[in-house]
């Protein structure tokens, strides 16, 4: 789970020496593999011998994108390594600031459009969307560069925070939402694979940790910042105001590789390939390496797929009629549309199925969507619940919602130094952050009840959150230890992609229990003289709900009937997550004391 991924997708520096590989007098750990260069070298050690044989070159036969990451690596100097995190940590900052700003600024976006439930199907998409155009970003950045995607991504976001700014209905509002999650999830990635190229391996999860420490703090200033917007103007300049000053957060950044990077032109370390196309043979080529058909036909059957449910869930079809069943046929269909696609005609797979073959590989990318499904089973009315429940106002909510995002990045940082340290990290993921996830998640379904106390929900909340950084950290750490440099972006959106997918997955999974569960509940436990008015109090949400005083029949059995949607939503999180097991378990023990990348590195 990322960190803002409470709503959405997901989220994840301190300038420490890297350390060389193990020396000779030390003794290797036994029953880990030591990743050693001989006939059957793996991704860490060919990356190892390319080091020591070509120390102050670009590796020969690599993609533009990585050529120019090690180019710039080659020719900066500490200094500029270390100002240039801490702008890194800035951009992370800004991203985390706005993006908890906008989150409390939503509802008033949005209040008076006439079909507010179409944001939740915005909700759906900008997950979708953003979730499989990331392999297509993770091309980009090794093809093309990672100054040139944080530019052109940098416009996608500012665009689509233009359109919500301007918004006047629910289909624009739509429209920029997923706009402005696409950018998002883009500079996220990014930033991300900048600490990538630009750290050693047994500082990396450190360097990966810290850069999601901005989100504690913005988890309290964000509320305050979004009330003084809506006090002084407007929702609207929530949005515009960003508009104005991201561009002078994120394009500095994009500047200084891009510096280093004709500096490294002027020294001689990086030379300009020659393609050999024309423009239009060069547009066939990236439309064939990028497959679009084949990203469209994904989302296509993703988005039809499982759209039916958060219809269903806003009143918007019903389980039996044709607007619920046809598209969810039809995206079903598509999934073997777009396998025959892949299969027999497509020249460049979309989905990089080789990657698949490395068991690393495909347990982190398991792990990833496992962790997310389970998040949302249970998460996607904590927030109603705990309001609800346990009669909080909107400030003590949101401290109880941020009980994850404070926890995972307070922890996180703790279990990088620990990598650090033991050099290793799955069987960390596999003997302590896996069963502390789970013994969160199942004692929710006990606590969870309309009479249990919240000391115990935050106990388990503490639980998942510490339990949940270490597990995201762990599943990178896998994908990129068992990538060679050149693949490191694929593998990031690889594990991004799956978590989006496992994501919007367990927001229709959450979605169709409350539809379900909630109504019964609430039926079975209202008093004769009230059982008329379920639908209305079901219909009205939260504001509806607490409009009923603690302790009448009313309130009592609406407190039960979220905690029996919510026992079930619990569950199923706790289920799902026995095959977290298998996933972590067929991970390689790699060591994280060798070398990956050339040049200066933290």
């Amino acid at each position: 789970m990322g960190v803002f991924d409470l709503i959405r997708g997901r989220k994840d520096q301190v300038v420490v020496e890297d350390l060389r590989p193990t020396q000779g007098n030390e003794k290797p750990d036994i029953n880990v593999e030591q990743n050693t260069v001989d006939d059957h070298l793996n991704n860490l050690g060919r990356a190892e011998k390319e080091i020591e044989e070509h120390p102050d070159q670009v590796t020969a036969n690599t993609a533009d994108g990585v050529r120019k990451a090690e180019a710039v690596a080659l020719v900066w100097s500490k200094p500029a390594v270390y100002a240039t995190y801490a702008w890194i940590w800035i951009c992370f900052f800004m991203l985390a600031l706005h993006s908890s700003i906008g989150s409390n600024v939503l509802y008033y976006a949005y209040s008076n459009f006439q079909d507010a439930s179409q944001v939740s199907t915005a909700t759906i998409l900008a997950s979708i969307v953003g979730g499989v155009l990331k392999l297509p970003i993770g091309k980009i950045l090794t093809l093309w560069g990672r100054a040139e995607g944080l530019i052109i991504f940098t416009t996608v976001y500012i665009l689509g925070i233009i359109i919500l700014a301007a918004c006047n209905n629910a289909n624009s509002y739509a429209a920029g939402y997923v706009l402005y999650w696409v950018g998002y999830d883009a500079i996220y990635i990014i930033l991300d694979i900048f600490i990538a190229d630009t750290s050693g391996m047994r500082n990396r999860a450190f360097a990966f940790a810290f850069a999601s420490t901005p989100f504690i703090c913005t988890s309290f200033t964000g509320p305050l910042a979004a009330a003084n917007f809506l006090k002084t103007s407007n929702w609207r300049w929530a949005y515009g105001a960003f508009a104005i000053i991201m561009p002078f957060v994120f394009l500095p950044l994009a500047g200084v590789f891009k510096y280093y990077e004709i500096k490294a032109r002027k020294m001689g370390v990086l030379q300009r390939p020659v393609s050999g196309r024309t423009t239009m043979q060069s547009i066939i080529h990236y439309l064939h390496e990028f497959d679009i058909v084949g990203a469209f036909l994904l989302m296509a059957a993703f988005i039809l797929f499982l759209l039916p449910f958060s219809l269903a869930n806003y009143g918007r079809a019903q389980y039996a009629e044709a607007s619920f069943i046809a598209p969810l046929v039809i995206g079903f269909c598509l999934f073997f549309v777009f396998a025959a696609w892949e299969k027999w005609i497509a020249r460049t797979h979309f989905i990089p199925y080789q990657l698949f073959k490395d068991r690393t590989v495909l347990g982190a990318c398991c792990l990833s969507a496992i962790l997310y499904f389970s998040f949302y089973s249970w998460d996607l009315y904590y927030y109603y619940f705990v309001m609800v429940v346990y009669n909080l106002d909107v400030t003590m909510t949101g401290y109880m919602t941020a009980i994850y995002t404070v926890g995972s990045c307070f922890w996180s940082p703790i279990f990088g130094i620990w990598i650090r340290y033991v050099k290793e990290f799955k069987y960390s993921c596999l003997f302590f952050a896996l069963p502390l996830m789970i013994l969160g998640a199942g004692l929710m379904i006990h606590f969870r009840g309309s009479d249990g106390d919240i000391g115990y929900v935050i106990m388990c909340q503490i639980f998942i959150a510490f339990s949940g950084g270490m597990l995201v950290i762990g599943e990178q750490m896998a994908v990129m230890c068992a990538s060679d440099r050149e693949g490191i972006p694929m593998m990031i959106s690889l594990v991004s992609l799956f978590s989006n997918l496992g994501g919007a997955i367990g927001y229709a999974v959450s979605a169709a229990i409350y539809a379900n569960t909630f109504p019964q509940g609430l039926r079975d436990a209202l008093p004769e003289s009230a059982k008329d008015q379920w639908a209305t109090i079901y219909s009205g949400g939260y504001v509806t709900q607490m409009q009923y005083l603690p302790g009448t029949p009313e309130r009592d059995a609406i407190n039960f009937a979220y905690g029996y949607s919510q026992k079930y939503g619990c569950i199923s999180a706790t289920a799902i997550l026995a095959l977290a097991i298998p996933c972590i378990g067929m991970w390689r023990h790699y060591r994280v004391d060798k070398e990956q990348n050339k040049g200066t590195v933290l």
